[in-house]
């Protein structure tokens, strides 16, 4: 899997409605499965196989930036057709309808999703001006996506918590054999963090100066370090 350099950070694509607004004011600490997106930045490009326009790859470039300690950034990307983004689409569509309790704002997404995803054009579906703006288009959706997923008012609904996100980590990884574990490591370096930051919150507070807050254990630094050697080979 080929290794890049993003620094975009995500943003979402519309604002929330006054609705979901009041229903963000009831936070809770990020999930594991949702804690490392916090430390994720996403971007797309299009690149044309053999620089055939029938062969447009929509390639997301991910870069990972450990909150604990000084560890290296971990980047790399993923190529996948735009027919893989519609599949991906359904499948998101398919996790969010209605149906299930939701205290979140899976309704608005559903929306979002649903409209937003690039339209039919009157263009060959292979001109630059459609390969650009279906570029713009995933990019937003995939940013929209990843910040209602980092939402702390968003963490109590076990469908965006754990269905979407792992449909959303499982895209965005893409398959190579060794990033599950990676994602593992991640996931836990990044609810470590998070947990760290609560108690140390916490404690600021207190007139006991005693910090309580816990450093990530070398174990585990050391296996993201060797994660990091085996993604660049």
């Amino acid at each position: 899997m080929a290794m890049t350099i993003t620094s975009t950070y995500s943003t979402p694509m519309t604002n929330f409605s006054g609705h979901y607004r009041k229903r963000a004011s009831f936070s809770a600490d990020l999930s594991q499965s949702t804690a490392w997106l916090e430390h994720l930045h996403l971007n797309i490009t299009s690149t044309n196989a053999n620089g055939k326009l029938s062969k447009v790859q929509y390639q997301v470039q991910a870069t990972y930036t450990p909150p604990c300690c000084q560890d290296p950034e971990l980047v790399w990307t993923v190529s996948r057709p735009f027919d893989a983004y519609r599949r991906f689409r359904k499948q998101l569509l398919q996790n969010l309808q209605s149906g299930h309790a939701c205290p979140a704002e899976c309704k608005w997404l559903y929306t979002v999703i649903k409209n937003h995803f690039p339209k039919p054009n009157l263009l060959p579906i292979y001109s630059s001006r459609v390969v650009e703006a279906r570029r713009q288009s995933l990019t937003r959706l995939l940013r929209t996506l990843q910040a209602s997923l980092v939402n702390r008012g968003n963490q109590r609904c076990n469908v965006l918590v754990h269905s979407v996100s792992r449909a959303f980590a499982t895209f965005i990884v893409g398959d190579n054999p060794q990033m599950p574990e990676l994602m593992m490591t991640l996931s836990e370096c990044s609810s470590d963090q998070s947990t760290r930051t609560s108690v140390t919150s916490f404690m600021s507070g207190c007139s006991d100066e005693e910090d309580y807050s816990k450093d990530v254990s070398p174990s585990r630094l050391f296996q993201m370090q060797k994660q990091q050697e085996i993604l660049q080979v």
